[in-house]
């Protein structure tokens, strides 16, 4: 099944809500956003054309939709909308007339020398080498800011390009957004080149390209397998977006080839829960061929679940392993 620039550039113009709700989608207003009946965590935010699935961590355009809610694939997807656009009257989506990229980044955080919070949050509670925290600071990766936030630089060619910002500070209960959002989260504001970009570390030449759902989960793996990992690219999605999968495989396959090498894995290391699964059973499908003509399967690597557990991710694993090693060190104390 092929789709071509033209049809991908018709679907992601289409205006969301005005073709979800040509398709019969149950959809209820509420100012300037919708709520979905079914699912009362996912939300359209009209002024930016996107969704966010709160309860499964997913946002995008009206082809992610289809994708999560409908059970299609990436290119059933784009067929649908093109094919309903042709029997339905649908306006498109003036992207001109939203605040929805900046026509240039602006790194408008500040920035403090200490770096205390950082330690403590991510060395302390979260059980991330000492040594990876600490070269992530000293090489401009790892930054806090005035307000004791940790800041995770989005980098390109050693230019800050982006960021995402994660809270060191427990929100009390009745503060927050939703009950499971403990801490301060926030991606910065950024231009449409750059939206699907994110934080990520480079170890030697990235043939190997590790995906995650955030930068403490990216930094667990790095924790847990310190010794091993090599010639790889490990990038934080923020969630679960198909389109930095996407794009980050485009551009890292540009680089490599330009020096006549090319991309030996890519695997999906996302959250061992429902929405993490699904994301990566609708990957799985994929793969990316290589400029001798072999194809590299889009692979699932999560953290084995423990009984009773809905969700576990990268830092549950690493905080897990560290106590299993404890409480080996004492018994063998003990003998």
């Amino acid at each position: 099944m092929f789709v071509n620039e033209d049809q991908k550039k018709v679907a992601n113009d289409v205006d969301m809500v005005d073709y979800l709700l040509a398709i019969g989608e149950p959809l209820k207003q509420e100012g300037s956003y919708y709520r979905h009946s079914d699912h009362d965590s996912l939300v359209i935010n009209t002024k930016q054309n996107y969704f966010t699935w709160n309860s499964k961590g997913v946002s995008g355009n009206a082809i992610t939709y289809l994708m999560h809610v409908k059970g299609l694939s990436f290119q059933e997807s784009v067929l649908k909308i093109n094919a309903d656009l042709g029997q339905k009257e649908i306006k498109t989506f003036d992207h001109q007339s939203c605040n929805n990229y900046l026509d240039e980044f602006v790194y408008n955080v500040n920035e403090v020398s200490n770096t205390d919070a950082i330690e403590s949050y991510l060395i302390g509670e979260r059980g991330i080498d000492k040594d990876i925290v600490r070269d992530l600071i000293k090489t401009d990766y790892i930054k806090q800011d005035s307000y004791k936030n940790i800041v995770f630089k989005w980098k390109k060619d050693n230019m800050t390009i982006g960021a995402s910002l994660q809270g060191t500070t427990l929100i009390p209960e009745e503060k927050r957004i939703s009950p499971d959002r403990a801490y301060f989260k926030k991606i910065l504001k950024n231009t449409e080149e750059n939206t699907y970009e994110g934080f990520s570390v480079q170890i030697g030449q990235p043939k190997k390209i590790y995906f995650f759902e955030s930068p403490i989960d990216l930094l667990s793996y790095m924790s847990l397998y310190k010794k091993n990992i090599k010639n790889c690219l490990l990038k934080s999605m923020d969630g679960l977006k198909h389109e930095i999968v996407f794009r980050t495989i485009s551009s890292t396959s540009d680089v490599l080839r330009q020096q006549k090498k090319d991309i030996e894995q890519i695997k999906l290391c996302v959250d061992n829960d429902q929405a993490g699964n699904e994301f990566a059973n609708k990957l799985s499908c994929y793969a990316y061929k290589r400029i001798d003509k072999h194809k590299v399967k889009f692979t699932s690597h999560v953290p084995q679940r423990p009984k009773r557990e809905e969700k576990w991710d990268w830092n549950n694993e690493l905080k897990k392993k560290k106590i299993d090693r404890r409480m080996d060190h004492e018994g063998s104390l003990c003998l």
